[in-house]
């Protein structure tokens, strides 16, 4: 597989040496669809994963749709228990309501809901997602638990890697997970991502370029999936450029608050945007 552009290497092993001259690690994994370049530093090494495991549970929905073991229409009730803290609108609704999974899909991804998480969760079981990740090849990316689950019931912390989750926006972008049609489904949740002070935040604003003619697509779109703790700060997505996809995975750890990390992240995008624009 060819290696990304020249200059583009010394970007990225630059911002990794970075993060590794401030104490703490960043892993990157970017193929280019298209031009099957590729570029990689530490993607087999696991993090915690944060929200981005909310990417792998997505696609095991999708594959418990098409396998008729859940409907997507499927409505779910809202518990007094599924409320936990952080990211989220659920955690302030009224318990009792009632939602399809396909719009807890869609909170679990656009806004990052913890609840709506959950739900997916426990009506999907763990070990089926794991199972579907395993026939997906994803070994490492693992579910062990839901999120913000107090008190820690000790079972650990769900992993990912850089490598395993670039892999599968590879497969995203080329409808070849689930199915065609899922995967397009997949990828428009993933663009309506409204968490974007990671791999966007150096991006020109849309809102800001000249008015396309009418009918011409944006000058770039990203599909893609955040996620922050404390000393973890990760993005993993697609980004579409005129002719162009770019699969992309940054997980960071120990680089400083999160600020400083995600900051470290939008480096990492913008320095690809400026290669391949």
């Amino acid at each position: 597989m060819p290696a990304v552009p020249t200059g583009l290497v010394g970007e990225l092993d630059t911002l990794t040496e970075e993060a590794r001259g401030g104490g703490g690690e960043m892993a990157i994994s970017l193929r280019h669809v298209e031009r099957q370049e590729a570029y990689d530093h530490v993607p087999d090494r696991p993090f915690i994963a944060a929200s981005t495991i909310k990417l792998p549970i997505l696609v095991a929905l999708y594959d418990a749709a098409a396998a008729g073991r859940v409907r997507l229409d499927e409505r779910v009730r809202l518990r007094d228990e599924d409320q936990v803290t952080g990211s989220g609108v659920l955690q302030l609704l009224t318990p009792g309501v009632r939602l399809p999974l396909r719009d807890l899909a869609e909170l679990m991804i656009t806004v990052s809901d913890n609840a709506a998480t959950n739900m997916i969760l426990e009506r999907l079981g763990v070990e089926a997602v794991n199972a579907c990740l395993d026939r997906l090849g994803l070994v490492a990316t693992r579910v062990l638990r839901g999120l913000q689950i107090i008190p820690a019931d000790g079972k650990g912390h769900n992993t990912v890697t850089a490598g395993e989750l670039t892999g599968l926006l590879v497969r995203l972008a080329q409808g070849r997970v689930v199915s065609w049609e899922a995967c397009r489904r997949m990828v428009a949740t993933l663009k309506r991502q409204q968490v974007n002070d990671a791999l966007p935040a150096l991006l020109p604003d849309p809102e800001d370029e000249p008015s396309p003619p009418l009918g011409a697509l944006p000058t770039w779109e990203l599909a893609h999936k955040t996620g922050g703790i404390p000393a973890h700060q990760h993005d993993v997505g697609l980004l579409y450029l005129p002719g162009q996809t770019i699969a992309l995975s940054v997980l960071t750890r120990g680089c400083g608050p999160a600020r400083a990390a995600r900051a470290l992240v939008a480096r990492v995008g913008r320095a690809v945007w400026d290669a391949y624009r």
